[in-house]
């Protein structure tokens, strides 16, 4: 009997063995990075459990069958905006990641995410899919209060305002923010990625402001900005046209 027992123990184990083998596409000697500063996108699911990490120089993919590391490519862009997808080719077989720009759960009242992704792994034998949710990690770097030194390409003083120089405080973990625009108290929401900023859903109070007030002309700028560049304790907002806000850092 302990013969027996034995035997059917050694089956199981190489059973086990050759299905994981067959599952799995690559393997990976280090674990994913766990650290939201290291990489620029981070999403995961359920049913299966999986994570997918993307940073500069790596896209990383983990589920309980399989794990894939390969070098970052830049996305394909949809002719819907709010669309994008990595292609990436491995040895065997190839991996989509399509993150779309929408609201996500991955269960009913639970936390929402800003993007759903969706994932297929194709190799000559099977394809994979995986659905869940992911969020565009922001730059812990704007986490500050800023304060307004020019506006399309001209120094500013509190002169050009009611009573002082617009400022904006940033809350990159909820990526959001509020200040003062020349006038009026502002707040409203940040979508990052990567080297693009925006600033969204612009809520102001309904102050009577002076006519010599560049607060318009501030919240004009601040809206159409879409690139950012930190360096020198300034904040750099640009469009594709010029540059349009420069903030600096208030200790």
């Amino acid at each position: 009997m302990k013969n027996i027992a034995f035997l059917l123990v050694c089956v199981v184990a190489v059973v086990g063995c050759t299905t994981m083998q067959k599952n799995t596409i690559v393997h990976l000697e280090t674990p994913l990075l766990k650290s939201k500063a290291m990489g620029y996108f981070k999403s995961s699911g359920i049913n299966p459990d999986w994570n997918l990490e993307i940073s500069e120089k790596s896209i990383r993919f983990q589920s309980n069958e399989i794990e894939i590391q390969t070098p970052h490519v830049e996305p394909i862009r949809a002719l819907d905006a709010n669309i994008k997808m990595y292609r990436v080719f491995l040895e065997n077989g190839e991996m989509t990641i399509s993150i779309h720009q929408k609201g996500c759960a991955l269960k009913p009242s639970a936390e929402a995410f800003s993007d759903e992704v969706k994932i297929t792994i194709t190799n000559e034998k099977e394809l994979k899919e995986y659905v869940g949710c992911g969020n565009y990690i922001a730059d812990y770097r704007l986490y500050d209060l800023w304060a307004l030194e020019e506006l399309d390409g001209k120094k500013v003083t509190v002169a050009n305002f009611t009573k002082e120089i617009p400022t904006l405080e940033i809350n990159a973990s909820t990526k959001s923010f509020s200040g003062y625009a020349g006038c009026n108290r502002i707040s409203g929401t940040l979508f990052q990625e990567r080297e693009l900023l925006r600033f969204t859903s612009i809520v102001s109070t309904k102050m009577a402001c002076s006519s010599v007030n560049l607060e318009q002309a501030f919240l004009k700028a601040l809206q159409s900005s879409t690139q950012y560049e930190i360096k020198d304790n300034r904040l750099y907002l640009s469009n594709s046209t010029k540059r349009k806000i420069i903030f600096r850092k208030v200790n």
